[in-house]
């Protein structure tokens, strides 16, 4: 069984949340070396298997030009939660329509008392199953935006940092949506068991007790033209229009 395990802040979503005042996450130097440079697309990932690893917080930080996001980790041992001695497998992805940046670690358990900042920090959604495995993490950002992450150690950590950008133009956007789909489980389950037309490859976006199942299209042609091979499949869908920082919405 899969659950929605913590959300906040979606209907701040509006806010330019990049442009919000914040302190510096103790403890991480701004100066820390980069492993890579910034990237406008695609993913980060690295680490490896790490039995017991847990996610034990996420802090946010905001420095001159960007804003950090730390991901706390440790790892069981006797019964105690200490420190991560390495990273475990992670991938850290920036997608886009709503703009957002999903977080996986494989076999990584979110902590009985993990900590989430809740003072100035993104909204985010944590998905897990039901022995508090991760599914998936998303923080949302308002802007296009450019991104690097950092691999810390002794204990380990990740700090995702991010530069709002302002060169790239905020499109609009037609989203095809699956209806009738209740709850998380479902949702993951439809998307992973499903034949869909090669044309449609959705997303599953959770914002509170809402569940999306959506792919989103730059002309509302070939939207409805999606939708047309959908319905004829037997799914029941919905057209919706938005700006591309929009969250979705029924």
């Amino acid at each position: 069984m899969l659950a929605n395990h913590i959300i906040r802040g979606m209907a701040a979503a509006g806010a330019l949340l990049l442009m919000t005042t914040m302190v510096g996450v103790k403890g991480i130097p701004a100066q820390a070396p980069a492993p890579a440079k910034y990237k406008q697309e695609g993913f980060f990932a690295g680490g490896r298997e790490l039995p017991g690893a847990m996610l034990t917080g996420i802090r946010f930080g905001k420095h001159r030009d960007f804003l950090r996001i730390v991901f706390d980790l440790g790892v069981e041992r006797d019964g105690r939660i200490v420190g991560a001695p390495v990273h475990p497998t992670y991938k850290i992805e920036y997608l886009r329509y709503p703009y957002r940046f999903r977080v996986t670690f494989k076999g990584a358990k979110y902590a009985p008392n993990a900590k989430v900042e809740t003072a100035q920090a993104l909204p985010l959604t944590v998905v897990t199953t039901a022995d508090d495995t991760i599914k998936v993490i998303e923080l949302f950002v308002n802007r296009p935006a450019v991104f690097k992450v950092i691999e810390i150690d002794n204990p380990a950590k990740l700090a995702l940092d991010v530069k709002e950008r302002v060169d790239e133009e905020i499109p609009r956007v037609y989203a095809v949506q699956l209806q009738g789909v209740d709850d998380v489980e479902s949702a993951f389950g439809l998307v992973e068991d499903s034949a869909f037309p090669p044309d449609y490859r959705p997303d599953i976006l959770v914002l509170g007790n809402t569940v999306f199942v959506e792919a989103v299209y730059f002309t509302l042609e070939e939207a409805a033209r999606v939708a047309g091979k959908l319905e004829k499949a037997g799914f029941t869908t919905l057209v919706s229009e938005r700006q591309g920082n929009e969250l979705p919405r029924h």
